[in-house]
């Protein structure tokens, strides 16, 4: 197993998004964090991927916001990659802009 092309769109335009949103991200791949509390695209994106499964910790400053658990080749075609994800407005609006970005 391992992520698909479509996996990685759209776990890449998560990041985008959020990084435009003001967040902060932090990357766990289940084994470690790999990446603390950084805006900076390519280092997130160059941390994630090396699981069949990453969590981002969405922060604004030194404030925990929620996460977002994406899981690689499920078999949906892009569509279950983002698993499960705090409930709150914002990260809501976040992950329903990311999926309509590619008509999901």
């Amino acid at each position: 197993m391992g992520k698909t092309p479509l996996d990685e769109q759209i776990a890449n335009a998560l990041v985008n998004n959020a990084v435009n949103d003001g967040f902060l991200i932090s990357v766990n791949d289940s084994d470690e964090t790999a990446v603390n509390r950084s805006r900076n695209v390519t280092e997130i994106t160059n941390a994630m991927f090396s699981a069949n499964t990453d969590t981002l910790t969405l922060n604004v400053e030194e404030h925990r916001v929620g996460e977002v658990t994406l899981i690689y080749d499920r078999g949906g075609k892009g569509l279950d990659v983002i698993s499960d994800h705090t409930d709150i407005p914002h990260i809501n609006r976040l992950v329903q802009y990311t999926m309509k970005q590619f008509g999901l």
